[in-house]
Formats: C-alpha cells, sequence, structure tokens
C-alpha cells in the first residue's frame, strides 16, 4: 500500500479558500491589549464531517475526534458506510496510524510529516487548528494591529510567519495565514458558524488550504471540517489503541 494513504488520514485533522491580507503598520503591543476567546480544556470531543482533495484525490468520510490537552489527540475514521478504516494516535513526538483496510499499521514522526508537506508540522499546530486557537502563544515579540473589524496578530516561529486574524467583536480568530520562509509553501485557515461550546465559542466549521511545492509542481491539499457535536469535559475520555497482532509493520 502507497505511504500516501495514511498521511492523507493524517492531513484530515493537520490543516480554505484563500483569503489573502496584508499587514501594515504594525506596532507592537503588550499581549494584555488583546483577550482572545481561546477553547481552554482538560478534554474535548467531537464528530467531525471531512471532505479532503489533494490533486485528483478525493475522501469524504466520518471522525471521532479526541484530545487530552497538550498531550493526546487520538481519532478514527470511517468512510460514509459506517466501518472504521483508520485509527490515529498523535503525541507530543510520534502519529501512529492503523490501516484496517489493509491490516498494517505505520509509525511516523513529524519530521517525516513535515517533510511529506514540505512544511512544517507539530503537535501544537494541530491541535490548535481543530480548535480554532492560536497557533503559538503570544509572547514579548508577538504584534498587534487593528485593521477594519480586525486584530491583527502577527508572529514567529522558527521557519514560519504566522498571521492571525481575531474579529473585534467576539473575539475569536476567523482567519490564519501561515507562510514557511524557506519554501514560501503556504497555509490558510478559515474558521466559521460559531456555536456555544460550555462557556466558550467554537468554530462548527474550519476550511484549510495547504499550498506546497511537490516533485510535480505546486499543489494544494484542501480539507473541510464540519464538527457536528463537539463537547469539553474535565472527566478523563477513554483512548482504545491497540495494534493487532497479526497487523504488518509498513516499511
Amino acid at each position: 500500500m502507497n505511504k500516501i494513504i495514511p498521511l492523507v488520514f493524517l492531513a484530515i485533522i493537520i490543516l480554505f479558500s484563500s483569503c489573502k491580507k496584508d499587514l501594515v503598520g504594525f506596532k507592537s503591543k503588550k499581549k494584555e491589549n488583546i483577550n482572545i476567546q481561546e477553547i481552554d480544556f482538560d478534554y474535548f470531543m467531537t464528530r467531525t464531517k471531512v471532505r479532503y482533495a489533494e490533486g485528483d484525490k478525493q475522501v469524504n468520510g466520518n471522525a471521532n475526534i479526541r484530545i487530552r490537552k497538550d498531550s493526546l489527540i487520538w481519532f478514527s475514521v470511517s468512510p460514509s458506510i459506517g466501518l472504521e478504516a483508520t485509527r490515529v494516535m498523535i503525541t507530543k513526538d510520534t502519529a501512529i496510524v492503523i490501516n484496517r483496510m489493509d491490516k498494517e499499521y505505520y509509525i511516523f514522526n513529524f519530521d517525516e510529516i513535515s517533510r511529506y508537506f514540505n512544511f512544517k508540522v507539530d503537535y501544537d499546530l494541530i491541535q490548535a487548528i481543530i480548535l480554532g486557537n492560536l497557533a503559538r502563544a503570544m509572547d514579548s515579540e508577538t504584534q498587534i494591529a487593528k485593521e477594519n473589524n480586525y486584530y491583527m496578530i502577527k508572529q514567529k516561529s522558527g521557519p514560519l510567519d504566522i498571521q492571525s486574524f481575531v474579529l473585534m467583536d467576539n473575539k475569536k480568530i476567523e482567519t490564519v495565514l501561515i507562510n514557511e520562509d524557506e519554501t514560501s509553501n503556504f497555509m490558510t485557515l478559515k474558521y466559521s458558524e460559531f456555536k456555544e461550546l460550555s462557556e466558550f465559542l467554537f468554530p462548527k466549521v474550519c476550511q484549510v488550504n495547504l499550498t506546497y511545492k511537490a516533485k510535480k509542481g505546486p499543489l494544494v491539499t484542501s480539507i473541510n471540517l464540519q464538527h457536528n457535536k463537539a463537547e469539553i469535559s474535565d472527566k478523563p475520555l477513554k483512548f482504545p489503541f491497540n495494534i493487532p497482532e497479526k497487523y504488518d509493520a509498513f516499511k
């Protein structure tokens, strides 16, 4: 089986229509000047409809996603017929994928995932994308400006330039633009349909485009996530994950 398939399922939760905005007139401000409405939680779970497209490849299905804050992301992906096809567990340094259709399993580190997409990916970025939170915490180097109905936040994280656009009325992130300096590859995220989730607002829809250079030329990966039932809890969730003995390790 081609190794692209498990990475396709990983991409489902990793990373919109282009919404390019230029940031001008940035002035550094203390981060206390803007109170972004981010989701805080111990445990998070959601049922999600997924539409994935990469070149001429398309995958539609349903995903159950569970998160233990800052340590573990678990999800199960099923096609429309309802039988589980893939189960994934992501930790701070590793992603393990069980492919039930071909009775194989795969182990990736984030360097491998980043090389595949030719774009820097890590655990914190994946968690932030699912929740609609900042991709990186604000620090003393963060720049903030106002334009029209947005707060514009500019950050630098290693090779990534990150620009987040926060709605002034509800303090939620609506758009994120992430550019990688070395490759000029870029990712755009757009959140919409904010719904109440406990005392927070949660984006029901996330649209993602990742544009990167491949061997055959520029390639666009497009992912649409529609969360149907999201919950947060302080009670531990279960993260069942067991690789059957008869499954082969993909090499």
